[in-house]
């Protein structure tokens, strides 16, 4: 499952790459719909990929705020570097399924001060949910675990209509159950199993932030009985869009660890 979900982010990453220097042409002629099937084609040169794990949403500006957009080809926007760029995809590969939403802005017009401070709290929510560490032989669920990935959001006013997080299969399905990560989840997480961490901020008619990973239940390598998150999705967040300002010198050190390890991780398949 991590290996799937390796090779997956690499596809991710040199999409974005792509995308990067596209998008400083006049010319490029990329919208939603072809940007999707793009990510397809570069996710297809992996020999074990067998397919997206569901439909790709591929959305610019205020597309990105509706949170469950699917682009279609006669009316997809064309791309840009001015606005915000929500991905979330997956794929079926023979040995995991994986999905994953990383949002980007691809250095046009600056993003603005109130898009920096939302897609950093919702980054703070995302890696707060990922470190905690609860005891193995207790009944703690989703449930228990939904606010922190909303504190940040709440304190700001702020919060997102959707679950946090639902269950992932390995070469299953994409939404899973019975884990997951709500208030509604009351299944008691236990080790192996991986759930989706995301969660967003939308502004209806502007833009949406969504940031996702998958995580995997482990042990905790330290203190007996106790259990952990893993996070399986090794693409890096986007540093143009993060307001340093807003986050702890703890969230900012996690961030360039994880950082060194996507560098480390996905360096072999770039």
């Amino acid at each position: 499952m991590q290996a799937a979900n390796t090779r997956d982010c690499a596809a991710i990453m040199r999409y974005f790459a792509f995308l990067e220097e596209e998008l400083k042409k006049p010319d490029h002629g990329i919208d939603e719909y072809s940007g999707a099937r793009k990510v397809e084609a570069y996710r297809a040169e992996n020999e074990l990929y067998n397919g997206p794990s569901f439909d790709t949403i591929s959305s610019i500006g205020a597309n990105g705020a509706v949170i469950h957009y699917k682009p279609e080809k006669e009316s997809a926007m064309k791309l840009n570097n001015d606005e915000i760029y929500l991905l979330d995809s997956g794929g079926q590969y023979t040995d995991g399924t994986t999905d994953i939403t990383r949002t980007g802005h691809f250095g046009g017009k600056a993003p603005t001060a109130f898009q920096k401070e939302a897609y950093t709290r919702v980054l703070m929510g995302v890696l707060d949910l990922e470190r905690i560490v609860w005891p193995g032989d207790s009944t703690i669920s989703g449930a228990d675990m939904d606010i922190l990935a909303r504190m940040h959001l709440w304190s700001n006013g702020q919060d997102f209509k959707h679950g946090t997080g639902h269950g992932v299969g390995t070469y299953l399905n994409v939404h899973e159950g019975p884990q997951g990560i709500s208030r509604a989840s009351k299944c008691k997480l236990e080790e192996g199993m991986c759930v989706s961490d995301e969660p967003g901020f939308y502004q209806d008619g502007e833009f949406g932030i969504r940031i996702e990973n998958v995580i995997v239940c482990v042990k905790h390598p330290v203190h007996a009985n106790f259990l952990m998150w893993r996070n399986m999705t090794v693409a890096p967040y986007c540093r143009e869009l993060i307001e340093p300002s807003v986050l702890t010198v703890e969230h900012i050190n996690y961030i360039n660890e994880f950082h060194q390890r996507c560098l480390k991780e996905l360096t072999p398949f770039l």
